[in-house]
This record gives structure tokens, sequence and C-alpha cells, in this order.
């Protein structure tokens, strides 16, 4: 995270390591050129071991992203955001089940937890953001993030992302997590540009830059230039300059 001119700031942290070898070639090339500030595990993913074993290797600071809207999971199948709305106290009681499994298959390797967000946002959900509140606490997390969003008119559900983000961070706040201010990213992933960076508007504090980079296309045919953007020396330079 590097301070920046009126009282802001950037934390960058890319998504989804564990996921496929392109995601961990890139969160390790971003690493090596000293543009991030960490990376979150995808839980449920194969490739988990592998990136708890990078986060060990480097020292690198790492959370836990929560997953339970994509194949494969640890204990349960599948759910969509309707499913999570309209299933009640069931499907919530099942997303903790998978959450607390991601968690302590995490810690497993060693690896502190440092900080709680989810794969799709689902986090903010009724439901489930008093649950990973209540996760953060319980395993020491310290820190999670909120979609509050610079960028909310980017995509269509943005402003409805958004007011959940900004429920979702008061409810954090009063528990006593640390929030940032805002997240940044979210109209553009898998597809950050120089463009997209230069005409944000943030406010004073802390923002999370969320990033998906990867060596190849995985979901998105930007990853790769998102990842040669985020090593690039122009990067840096505007992280530090924000």
């Amino acid at each position: 995270m590097s301070p920046g001119s009126a009282g802001r700031s950037i934390r960058v942290v890319i998504d989804d390591a564990g996921s496929c070898k392109e995601v961990d070639d890139a969160v390790s090339a971003c690493i090596a050129a000293g543009s991030v500030d960490g990376f979150s595990i995808l839980g449920s993913a194969p490739g988990a071991a592998r990136a708890c074993r990078m986060a060990l290797d480097l020292g690198f600071p790492a959370g836990v992203h929560l997953n339970a809207v994509e194949a494969p999971l640890l204990t349960m199948a599948p759910v969509t955001c309707a499913g999570v709305l309209a299933g009640g106290r069931r499907v919530v009681e099942a997303v903790e089940r998978e959450w607390r499994a991601q968690i302590e298959l995490t810690a497993s390797h060693g690896v502190p937890v440092r900080w709680l967000d989810s794969h799709r946002h689902v986090h903010h959900l009724p439901g489930l953001a008093g649950l990973v509140v209540r996760l953060a606490l319980e395993y020491g997390a310290g820190r999670v993030r909120a979609a509050v969003l610079p960028d909310r008119f980017a995509r269509p559900s943005g402003p409805f992302l958004d007011l959940l983000g900004r429920r979702f961070a008061g409810m954090a706040r009063g528990a006593g997590l640390t929030v940032p201010r805002c997240m940044a990213g979210f109209g553009v992933s898998g597809r950050i540009g120089r463009e997209y960076l230069e005409r944000l508007a943030l406010p004073a504090g802390e923002c999370e830059l969320v990033a998906h980079p990867a060596t190849a296309p995985v979901w998105s045919d930007g990853q790769p230039g998102e990842l040669a953007l985020l090593c690039s020396e122009w990067f840096r330079t505007w992280k530090t300059g924000i």
C-alpha cells in the first residue's frame, strides 16, 4: 500500500489465487514487480495448497476468497445469489460449513488468514453479510472487503452492489473490523487499463483495487493486459502518486 496525495492510498489485492497456474504465475510476477499488497486464495480450488505454499515461500500477506457459487466446492453444490436470498437459514448454514472448510484448509497449511472477501462479492448478500463478519472475528481475520464503488455506474449491477457494500461496511466497522474506504476495479473486472485508472475519482482514505491478472486469458481476454499494466513502471508511479 502506498500513501498518495490528499490522504488517499491504494491497496492492490489479486483475487483467485490457486484457481489455475496462469493466475498463480501472474500473482508471482506482480509480487516480483512490487506492484501488489496481497492476494486472496480461492479456498475451494484444486490449487489452493499451491497458493498457500506461495504465500509462505514469499512471506506475502494472504486472505481467503470465499466461494459458494462456482464449482468445485468442498462440502456443497454451488448456489446462485437468488438461491441464497430464497433459501433462508438452510442455505446460510450450508454456506457457513463450506466457508469454514475453506478458511480451515488455508489455515491448515500454516497461512495466517489476514482478511476475508468472496468470489463474485456474495458475502454482501443479506444472511451472508453477518456470517462473514462473524467468521472474520472468530478466525482472527481483521479485515474484510466492502464493495463501496467509485465506479458503481460502470455496470448495471453496480448501484445495487454499492448499496449492499455500504450497508456491509457499516456492519463490519461496527464489529471492529478494518474495511477499506472503497473498492475499485469492479467496472473493468479482468481488464483494468490505464485509461480507467487515470479517470478514477477516489475519496480520501484507503481504496482496495481488486485485480484479476493472468498470464493467458482464463475468463477475460483482458487478463494478460492487466498483468502487463500491474507490472509496469507507469502503474507503480500511479499507485505512489494517487
